[in-house]
């Protein structure tokens, strides 16, 4: 117990000396961030030496984790388990970030070459270059300084998803290519995804150091779904009074007293999202009526997975349209490009493993991929003329690898 002390306190006092200590100690990180050159065509990239090491770590397989494997080694944090876990995120993030590096960099009709997107490939280059250029931490100083780092690199990249959305708002507007297209839809699934993947990582590493009474990290050791979905019920009523006038009641039915380890903001999350579409589509389709029928909540707990679905009474969807609900910006296709980053979901969750970004249209489909970052499913089912129910199916076992597409 003394020695966690005194790690805590080294952890205070090197936080806060970070920068002179990693002027210091890591010199060579003062090159971080200008890694690249004009060739004779005027192209702004990165230099030859870089590219190759960029393309021989995207070439590594990345390590997918569990939920259960994050949840039994974060349970009693020590400074050998964080300096473990730390050599661990110091082999894996420079795989997935090379990945994206060069995904970015061979992208359909010209969106590489956006001028937004240009900007998220420099932060990935950059990100690259910090974890790589990095000694791999060796004792507890070292790691508490690369979680400094990989904080900072969490940090830049808040405002990638909206600078990507704009990115492809700029592609549509110069050559009328949108995310319907499916090579692109494509590659917003994959990167993504891999952006979760790399977000949550980043933040149960951080979370571990600024431990909380129930948690291990980020995961909530008896996450109650019936909780999230009451203050997700209670933000989305909220957006509608603010924007309506009025609001549906929400019912919370089924299993309402269930636990699990699970990770508290993708379930947030998910609720919002499905929460705030099913009150818009309630109070819209009944605006000549005196009393809007309830938004309904049903908790199922399974042997594997646990079932949550959200029924409305707001008209349905029709069945030519079903397709499209899962397509990036399908609400918002007309926003300009240049109003992308000021979009918010209007949520109020601060959580820092999950995007603010529902404001764009993108909630149903990233909310899809939250849902199967851990083995489970969001799906739609849809009666037109009645309502829609969304079904979403988390895994409780914890065993699911992360989804690495």
């Amino acid at each position: 117990m003394l020695k966690y002390q005194r790690f805590q306190c080294l952890r205070s006092h090197i936080s806060s000396n970070w920068r002179n200590l990693t002027n210091t100690l890591f010199k060579a990180s003062v090159t971080i961030g200008k890694p690249r050159y004009v060739d004779a065509q005027g192209n702004d990239t990165l230099q030859p030496a870089t590219l190759e090491q960029v393309k021989a770590f995207a070439s590594r397989k990345p390590s997918p984790v569990t939920l259960k494997r994050l949840f039994e080694f974060g349970s009693n944090p020590s400074p050998k388990k964080l300096l473990t876990a730390a050599q661990l995120l110091h082999r894996e993030l420079p795989c997935r970030l090379a990945r994206r590096v060069i995904q970015l960099a061979s992208l359909p009709y010209g969106l590489s070459d956006m001028p937004s997107v240009k900007i998220v490939k420099e932060m990935y280059e950059r990100s690259f270059l910090d974890m790589t250029q990095f000694p791999k931490p060796m004792d507890e100083e070292e790691e508490l300084l690369f979680t400094e780092l990989i904080r900072k690199i969490r940090q830049r990249h808040d405002n990638v998803v909206k600078l990507i959305a704009k990115g492809i708002l700029e592609l549509k507007r110069h050559c009328g290519k949108g995310t319907e297209d499916i090579s692109i839809h494509d590659f917003l699934d994959r990167f993504y995804m891999s952006r979760i993947g790399i977000r949550f990582l980043i933040s149960q590493h951080i979370a571990m150091h600024e431990p909380r009474e129930g948690y291990v990290g980020v995961i909530n050791a008896r996450c109650r779904p019936a909780d999230v979905a009451e203050d997700a019920a209670n933000v989305a009523k909220s957006i509608a009074y603010r924007h309506y006038g009025d609001s549906p009641d929400i019912q919370l039915l089924g299993n309402i007293s269930l636990s699990f380890p699970y990770i508290e903001g993708h379930l947030h999350h998910m609720f919002f999202e499905l929460l705030k579409n099913s009150l818009r589509a309630t109070i819209e389709y009944h605006r000549d009526s005196d009393v809007f029928p309830p938004v309904k909540i049903i908790i199922a707990d399974g042997q594997e997975d646990v079932t949550v679905k959200i029924s409305d009474e707001g008209g349905g969807i029709p069945r030519s349209a079903m397709n499209r609900i899962w397509t990036y910006m399908f609400t918002t296709v007309d926003i300009p490009p240049e109003r992308v980053l000021e979009a918010t979901d209007g949520s109020g969750y601060k959580g820092p493993d999950t995007d603010p970004i529902a404001g764009l249209g993108y909630g149903l489909p990233l909310s899809r991929l939250y849902a199967r970052y851990f083995g489970g499913e969001l799906s739609v089912m849809s009666m037109e003329g009645y309502g829609t129910d969304a079904y979403l199916h988390i895994c409780k076992l914890g065993d699911k690898e992360e989804s690495l597409v």
